[in-house]
């Protein structure tokens, strides 16, 4: 046989190196799947919240919102325990989603909702 007869080599991935590639990519997919499902998750619950409060009767926010405010000025003002951080944060958060809170509502719930630096 001459060298111009000859076919060129080919490299062809072996079954196994085919089934590890094929595998990982697989395993890629799912893990994106599932970030973007927590992702889409995420952002539908932060958007219900303010959903379900704009639902209310002018009452009842007015109620909702004065209770929220009592709570954080309870259990969150100065010297509070660190355990109820996260607690304060949210509600924090909850308060700071009614149009309402505007004024001495907007000053209490303002230091939660700012983020605190870190070394």
């Amino acid at each position: 046989m001459s060298a111009a007869t000859q076919e060129p080599l080919r490299l062809v991935p072996s079954p196994r190196r085919r089934a590890f590639a094929t595998g990982w990519r697989v395993y890629l997919v799912l893990v994106l799947a599932v970030v973007l499902a927590a992702a889409v998750a995420i952002f539908a619950s932060l958007g219900s919240d303010r959903r379900g409060v704009r639902g209310l009767s002018p009452e009842q926010r007015a109620a909702l919102l004065s209770r929220t405010v009592d709570e954080l000025r309870e259990f969150c003002g100065a010297g509070h325990p660190a355990a109820l951080d996260d607690h304060c944060r949210e509600l924090a958060r909850f308060a700071a989603g009614f149009e309402e809170c505007r004024g001495d509502c907007e000053a209490l719930v303002r230091p939660f909702l700012t983020p605190t630096p870190t070394r």
